[in-house]
């Protein structure tokens, strides 16, 4: 997998409206240097409607990343369900297409990578625990319980002797 595969060509469109899909995986993540995320496995949809000055992406994501708890350090799943809009405008005017929503009118590729990418981490919960995972189990923690001798040192006890 290359970033070169995310790009979407919107002039080899035969209808004002096509459907692009990707499936992605662990080499998704790779590709992004100092990732968040390493592993998932998730469906991506994207709905592409064409008009005369702009273009309407719909993203429709389906799938899960894996991750650790952040208490338990358990492996966890965490559910990717999400479903967003994006619109890009077209323009000639090269101080506009710096900007990030702008396309050249003459040349129509994007990169949907770092959508897709934004859209998964906008997706994952502010809590990487086990209660926000797919399970919805709780976390396992073992508190070990203590039992403390309180044993005095008699010298400690003589050194107390002298504040007072």
């Amino acid at each position: 997998m290359k970033l070169s595969d995310f790009d979407i060509d919107f002039i080899k469109f035969k209808n004002e409206k096509d459907i692009v899909r990707f499936k992605i995986d662990d080499t998704f993540f790779l590709l992004k240097e100092n990732s968040l995320y390493s592993h998932g496995d998730i469906g991506i949809k994207i709905q592409c409607e064409k008009n005369d000055g702009t273009i309407t992406l719909n993203y429709k994501l389906d799938g899960h990343i894996a991750s650790q708890c952040e208490r338990c350090l358990l492996p966890i799943k965490i559910d990717i369900d999400s479903d967003r809009n994006e619109v890009l405008k077209l323009t000639t005017d090269d101080v506009l297409l710096q900007e990030e929503n702008y396309l050249s009118v003459n040349h129509q590729v994007y990169s949907a990578y770092d959508s897709i990418y934004e859209q998964i981490c906008l997706s994952i919960p502010t809590r990487l625990i086990c209660e926000n995972s797919i399970s919805n189990k709780q976390c396992e923690i073992d508190h070990p319980e203590t039992t403390q001798e309180n044993v005095v040192d008699d010298r400690w006890s003589e050194l107390k002797k002298l504040i007072k």
